[in-house]
């Protein structure tokens, strides 16, 4: 079996300029669901120290997904306090350049990403973004029967949230994907 053409690679703290590079093309890609406008510097709401945290804070990771060795998106988790108090990590963001889609990647370095958690994981899907929210139902369907937990968060109104591998879930409106 030959060496796969694409891999998930952790960004080095040298690299967040890229990082926070690749978050407003992000952002931007966006803006048409957020109703988001660009900010007089010509920048979207997200400054490089906040972005860099997801390097720099241990707690938290980024990641590069690379396809023959060219950068082509990245994915960064963040830990989050599930309903029931058990700590998950959160695929907080990913992004895959538009060259690069419909290749696999994401679908690929998500499962990646998942088979290093220990725990529960987690996904938060806006509402509005109809893009992220059929990628999701895709992954979730590829996953074991069972194991994708959706629920509504009354302090969170504009997401849906999915508890992945959560063994003890309880959520206040739960659905579960059969």
């Amino acid at each position: 079996m030959s060496a796969p053409s694409h891999l998930l690679q952790r960004i080095a703290p040298g690299e967040a300029e890229a990082l926070f590079r690749l978050f407003q093309l992000y952002y931007y890609e966006g803006s048409d669901w957020a109703d988001e406008d660009i900010g007089p510097d010509g920048l979207f709401d997200a400054s490089p120290e906040q972005i860099a945290d997801y390097i720099n804070d241990p707690a938290k990771g980024a990641y590069w997904i690379r396809k023959d060795g060219a950068l082509a998106g990245f994915v960064v988790t963040e830990p989050f306090t599930l309903p029931n108090g058990r700590v998950a990590q959160e695929v907080a963001d990913l992004f895959i350049l538009k060259r690069y889609r419909r290749q696999g990647l994401a679908f690929e370095a998500v499962h990646a990403l998942a088979r290093t958690f220990t725990g529960p994981w987690l996904v938060a899907i806006f509402r509005t973004d109809t893009r992220a929210g059929a990628f999701w139902q895709r992954l979730f369907a590829s996953l074991p029967p069972n194991s994708v937990r959706s629920y509504d968060d009354p302090n969170l109104p504009d997401l849906v949230q999915h508890a992945i591998n959560d063994t003890d879930f309880q959520a206040p409106s739960t659905t579960s994907r059969t």
